[in-house]
Parts: C-alpha cells; structure tokens; sequence
C-alpha cells in the first residue's frame, strides 16, 4: 500500500508519480484499501479495478 502510513499530501504527490509513470509507459499496480485514492487515478487513467475480500475475488472492472 503505497499510501497506508503518509499523510495526505504525500499521498497525492505518490499518486501523480505513479500517474507519470503510467503515462510514459510502465505499467503499474497498487494494492490498497484506500478506495478514494483509487477513484483518483481512474479518473487520469485507464484503469482495470479488482476487488478482493475474505481472499476471493469480489468482482473484475468494478466502479468505484
């Protein structure tokens, strides 16, 4: 979890590096809990969203 024990601010400054880097070409994958984090990058990149709980997949391309 990138962002589990920063501040808001660095949360964001993480989120637009992670941004940036998808942007020139790396793929990236984040494991949070944080969903409003999340909803933040889906809304600059094209996202793929799976969600698990109780160690089952819940459901594949979810909206958030």
């Amino acid at each position: 979890e990138p962002t589990g024990n920063v501040d808001w601010e660095m949360s964001q400054r993480l989120l637009r590096l992670l941004i940036e880097l998808n942007r020139m070409g790396k793929t990236v994958m984040i494991a949070t809990h944080d969903l409003g984090l999340i909803r933040a990058a889906k809304s600059q990149v094209q996202a793929r969203v799976l969600r698990i709980s109780n160690r089952r997949l819940q459901l594949a391309g979810a909206d958030l």
